[in-house]
């Protein structure tokens, strides 16, 4: 088709918006685009002498993230209220703009570097993040999993089957959670319905804050066990709201760079990425920087050829909060003071609190406080990476006082070196808890000292050779002290093939003072397909397994096989996976015995189904068990006849969800605040029928859900030629509009050189009226029977049609 017919695509980042001729001008909407990148859509007007101007508000607005204060404020006094601003005022300030007619689009060439916004040098050349959601949550959603447990044992039968409901509904930014379900695993062997939780949740993700009300199981923090509470709660957590977000940086060093220059970066010694990048700051925050010690060298070269270099020295170790972050956590309520399938509420107040925040790169601080009526427990912890001493150190501490006073603490150190084929790394810590040491969320009375210091050192060789050797010693109160020492070596064989063997020596009250061996191998057999085998003398273990990995798309069929033998008990297993389009199951059966002769006294089998009702404003469906966000899609009325698919890939006819009886197709596997797309198609394709971009890209809120409409009424196509007095209308431009379409958009119009033309979104019956900017109008009428594909072949307009 023409490059028309990509300009009149409703929604479409060219030309989406109204276009209306004002006075022998044009006035469209077109992206904006930086750097090869589109932000958002900005209002032009065109003369018919090809000169642009561009609307105030709707500029401001887009290049704000593209200035700092300073160029947002120039951009504000440049304007003065003006409703419309030229390229030329904008390149009085440092602003190169211009108008780009046969794209639909208004490029900024250049931005004077002392109005751009400091970047980060890694993430200025990715261009995926820049691209925002095209579909919206629904104001109204909710779904239900609903899983049956039927489990069988030899010796007691068939056993009252378990069911499982956990859901959400979300109504704009209020999510209702609800766990619970039916069961007979309760101390009196009643059958009866349980309630888990029930809780009431309020994002804030700008702020990395989330509130809640209910029964709340909070986050545990180093010797804060978090009890079950019936209250209210606020958590701020960057890792909670952008899960994916690196942590390691070069603690805010920057480079500055006055002309569109070509960077190139090596990271140790090796090559890491050339960048084309304009005049602005840019920091290193987010360059690959490895464990250990690191030499970064940037090298800047302009226009002129002339070069920069600048070079740094960094020792790395992560921490799991960037500099200058904070987080705590905040609850109050009553405490939970027993617990089965529900929690059992006592009358005793609780405040549950902690803090840590990030100084800077290289250290963290905190603390945190539970505090009851009869028992209180203070702790703290830091993070330090001193960078004089290579390695990570991390301390924690609690007592908890009003039962006696009792004390926890934990010392651990940690260093990694060498690239990936010599990588070495050694971490050593120590935990130690007495027996008088106590915390709300501890349920039994029943506490003993407890000392546990662990050890380990892993080298490569090679990429394809290892070596892990490690040390554990256990106390726990007056038993016999526990402790072992190993070494492995891990080799790959082949690509396929990866194999260890190990020596131990523990000492246990089961085992005794012993030596042993250690073996095991793991072979891919192609696909999804693993053998793995393993032998320990020692324990007297030994373990084989066959497998095949189930996928998510639907149809897809995994399974296991495992036989096992542990001194005088031997036991083989089988599972079986099933992923449908509405349900997905699980079969496990096992057996066991005194030795393999006996293997078959003690059978056992379980089966669990689970499947999921969806609703998102108006569209029903059922699906399979969702876990966090959702998406159901429907075909439109149009094709009400046509099933539809989704997945994150349709490669080879695969997808994860289909439309059909029970409903819309549910794709259940979206991750909540993480920017993610989902492609769809039709079941059947149809030929002629525009359904759009086939993907659709989300960043869902906590637990929310989406509606997909698949197609809709303005399905048709058109295209052919237009000539004007006989000749092609070369490069003509317009406006479509319509009055016998209510709702329809006004869409520009254009030719190319050959008056070849192409609309998207026409509806069928109706008819719409196109004016050309040099004043001659026509129509075009879509038949009723259309199904998709409408050509007109040839259009004569006469210079006197107005």
């Amino acid at each position: 088709m023409a490059p028309a017919a990509g300009a009149a695509t409703p929604g479409a980042l060219t030309g989406s918006a109204a276009a209306a001729q004002t006075g022998g001008a044009v006035t469209m909407s077109v992206p904006l685009v930086w750097d090869s990148r589109v932000f958002g859509e900005v209002i032009v007007q065109v003369a018919r002498d090809g000169a642009a101007a561009i609307e105030s508000r709707s500029l401001t607005t887009q290049l704000a993230p593209l200035l700092n204060a300073n160029g947002n404020q120039r951009l504000a006094e440049t304007i003065g209220g003006d409703p419309f601003v030229t390229p030329a005022e904008l390149a009085a300030i440092g602003i190169t703009a211009s108008f780009d007619m046969a794209r639909l689009e208004l490029n900024i060439a250049t931005i004077d570097a002392r109005l751009r916004p400091v970047e980060s040098l890694s993430s200025s050349a990715e261009t995926e993040d820049r691209v925002q959601p095209n579909l919206l949550p629904a104001s109204f959603s909710a779904y239900m999993n609903v899983g049956l447990d039927l489990r069988y044992n030899q010796g007691s039968g068939v056993e009252a089957p378990d069911l499982l409901l956990y859901g959400a509904a979300r109504y704009r930014k209020v999510v209702l959670e609800f766990d619970g379900g039916f069961s007979n695993d309760f101390t009196d062997g009643g059958y009866r319905f349980y309630r888990r939780g029930v809780r009431a949740v309020y994002d804030e993700p700008a702020h990395y804050r989330r509130w809640s009300i209910g029964d709340l199981r909070l986050e545990d923090r180093t010797f804060l066990n978090a009890p079950f509470i019936a209250g209210v709660g606020v958590q701020k957590s960057r890792r909670v709201f952008d899960p994916f977000s690196p942590v390691s940086s070069l603690s805010g060093r920057q480079i500055f760079i006055t002309t569109p220059s070509t960077v190139e970066i090596q990271v140790n010694g090796a090559p890491y990425r050339v960048l084309r990048l304009q005049p602005g700051t840019y920091n290193l925050d987010d360059l690959p920087i490895r464990t250990g010690s690191n030499d970064v060298q940037v090298v800047v070269r302009d226009a002129t050829g002339r070069e920069n270099v600048t070079r740094f020295d960094y020792f790395y170790d992560p921490i799991d909060l960037r500099a200058g972050d904070d987080e705590y956590t905040a609850a109050f309520g009553l405490v939970a003071r027993d617990f089965t399938l529900e929690p059992n509420y006592s009358d005793d107040p609780i405040f549950y609190g902690n803090y840590r925040r990030a100084f800077s790169d290289i250290f963290i601080a905190g603390g945190g406080v539970q505090l009851t009526q009869d028992l209180q427990v203070i702790s703290a912890e830091t993070q330090i990476v001193p960078q004089v001493i290579p390695g990570s150190f991390g301390f924690q501490a609690a007592v908890s006082l009003g039962r006696g006073t009792g004390f926890a603490g934990r010392a651990e150190y940690r260093i990694s070196w060498g690239d990936a084929a010599r990588a070495r790394r050694f971490a050593v810590s120590v935990d130690y808890q007495d027996a008088r040491f106590a915390t709300p969320a501890d349920l039994g009375r029943f506490r003993i000292d407890r000392l546990t210091v662990n050890a380990s050192y892993a080298q490569n060789f090679s990429l394809r050779t290892a070596l892990v050797a490690g040390a554990t010693y256990f106390r726990n109160g007056n038993a016999r002290d526990q402790s072992n020492f190993f070494v492995d070596v891990t080799h790959q064989l082949r690509p396929n093939v990866r194999a260890s063997f190990g020596v131990e020596y523990g000492r246990d009250a089961i085992y005794g003072s012993s030596f042993g061996v250690r073996f095991s191998i793991s072979v891919l057999l192609g696909g999804r397909n693993r053998v793995d085998a393993s032998y320990r003398s020692r324990q007297d273990f030994a373990r084989a397994s066959i497998s095949r990995g189930v996928e998510s798309e639907v149809g897809s069929f995994g399974y296991s096989v495992d036989l096992q033998n542990s001194g005088n008990n031997t036991s083989v297993e089988g599972l079986a996976d099933y992923i449908g389009n509405r349900f997905d199951a699980r079969l496990t059966v096992g057996t066991q015995g005194d030795g393999f002769g006996d293997i078959g006294d003690r059978k056992t089998a379980s089966l669990q189904i689970g499947t999921s009702i969806a609703f998102a404003d108006g569209t029903f469906g059922i699906g399979r068990p969702i876990s966090d966000a959702f998406l159901v899609a429907r075909p439109h009325e149009t094709i009400r006849e046509n099933g539809v698919i989704v997945g994150r890939g349709l490669q080879r006819g695969d997808y994860e969800a289909s439309s059909g009886l029970f409903g819309g197709a549910v794709q259940s596997r979206l991750s909540s605040y993480n920017m993610q797309d989902v492609q769809y198609d039709l079941k059947t394709p149809r030929p002629g029928y525009d359904i759009g971009t086939g993907v659709v890209r989300v960043d869902p809120p906590y637990r929310g859900g989406y509606e997909l409409i698949v197609g809709n009424a303005r399905f048709v196509s058109a295209v052919g030629f237009l000539r004007i007095d006989g000749a092609p209308a070369a490069l003509a431009s317009g406006t479509i509009m319509s009055e016998s379409d209510e709702g329809f958009t006004p869409q520009p119009f254009f030719t190319n050189s050959a008056g070849r033309f192409g609309i998207i979104g026409l509806a069928p019956g109706k008819t719409y009226t196109i004016r050309l900017s040099t004043g001659q109008r026509f129509e075009i009428q879509v038949p009723a029977d259309s199904t998709g594909l409408y050509r007109i072949e040839m259009l004569d307009v006469h210079s006197g049609d107005q």
